[in-house]
C-alpha cells in the first residue's frame, strides 16, 4: 500500500507540472549554411535567460536589428560560440550581417509569470487596482535607407513612418557610439500621411561606419518611440 500510494502521488505531480506549462530555459542556435539559415529560426526563453548561437559551417555572425549586439564583430568562417543574455521581455529580432534579410532569426523573452487574481472582497464588487497605472502605448516609429552602403560624403536618405499620426512632432536621428549610447545628429519634422500616420525624410552624409536610429518623444496619450537600428556600412572612394 505504501508503494501504491507513492507511485499515485508522483504521478499526480507530473501531470499538474504539465498542466501548468513549462517556462522556457537557456538556449542555443546553429548557424548553417546550404542554404543559410538559423536553426532554429526562432527560440523562447525567459526574462534573464541566455541565448548562445554556435557556427556549425559558412561564413556568419549574428547581427541585431535594434543595433544593441553584434558577434562576432565580422562574419566569420570559424567555429564560433557567442551568448548574450534577455533582460528585457519581448520580441527581438536580427540577421547574420553577411547574408541580410534572407538569413533571420527571432527570440521571444517573456515576462516573469505573474501571481494568482486577488480575491474579489464581499459584496462582488471587483479587487482594488494594485501597483502602478498600465503604461502608455507606445510610438510606433520606423527607419528605412536608400542606400546601406554608401560611398564616404555621400548623402543618404533616411525615411520613415510614424503611427499613430504625431505631424508635426520633432524626430530626431542618432548614430551609436563606440559606448553603445546614441547621439543626435540630425532633427526633421514629421509630415501629413493621413489620420493614421505621419512620415518623415532627410539626407545624411556619414564618413565612418555607423548604426543610426530615429526617435520620436512621447506626449500624455503615448510613449516615447524608437525605431530599430540600421548598420550603415560606409565604403571608401575608388
Amino acid at each position: 500500500m505504501p508503494f501504491r500510494l507513492g507511485f499515485i502521488a508522483v504521478v499526480l505531480a507530473v501531470v499538474a507540472t504539465v498542466a501548468g506549462g513549462a517556462r522556457a530555459a537557456n538556449q542555443t542556435v546553429t548557424a548553417l549554411s546550404g542554404p543559410n539559415r538559423f536553426e532554429p529560426i526562432t527560440v523562447t526563453v525567459d526574462q534573464g535567460e541566455m541565448v548562445t548561437w554556435n557556427n556549425g559551417s559558412g561564413t556568419h555572425n549574428v547581427q541585431f536589428d535594434d543595433g544593441s549586439y553584434e558577434m562576432p564583430v565580422n562574419p566569420s568562417s570559424s567555429s564560433w560560440t557567442v551568448s548574450r543574455t534577455f533582460n528585457t521581455p519581448g520580441t527581438f529580432t536580427y540577421i547574420c550581417r553577411q547574408h541580410g534579410a534572407s538569413m533571420a532569426g527571432s527570440v521571444v523573452v517573456l515576462p516573469p509569470p505573474s501571481g494568482p487574481p486577488l480575491p474579489a472582497p464581499p459584496g462582488g464588487n471587483p479587487p482594488p487596482t494594485v501597483g502602478d497605472p498600465a503604461p502608455l502605448p507606445l510610438l510606433n516609429v520606423t527607419l528605412k535607407v536608400s542606400d546601406a552602403t554608401p560611398l564616404a560624403g555621400k548623402r543618404v536618405r533616411v525615411f520613415g513612418v510614424v503611427r499613430p499620426a504625431r505631424d508635426g512632432r520633432k524626430v530626431q536621428i542618432q548614430k551609436r557610439l563606440r559606448n553603445r549610447t546614441f547621439k543626435t545628429i540630425a532633427t526633421t519634422r514629421l509630415r501629413d500621411a493621413g489620420a493614421a500616420r505621419s512620415v518623415y525624410s532627410l539626407r545624411l552624409r556619414l564618413s565612418a561606419d555607423t548604426v543610426v536610429r530615429a526617435r520620436v518623444a512621447g506626449d500624455d496619450e503615448a510613449a516615447t518611440g524608437v525605431s530599430h537600428g540600421r548598420r550603415l556600412d560606409v565604403r571608401s572612394p575608388a
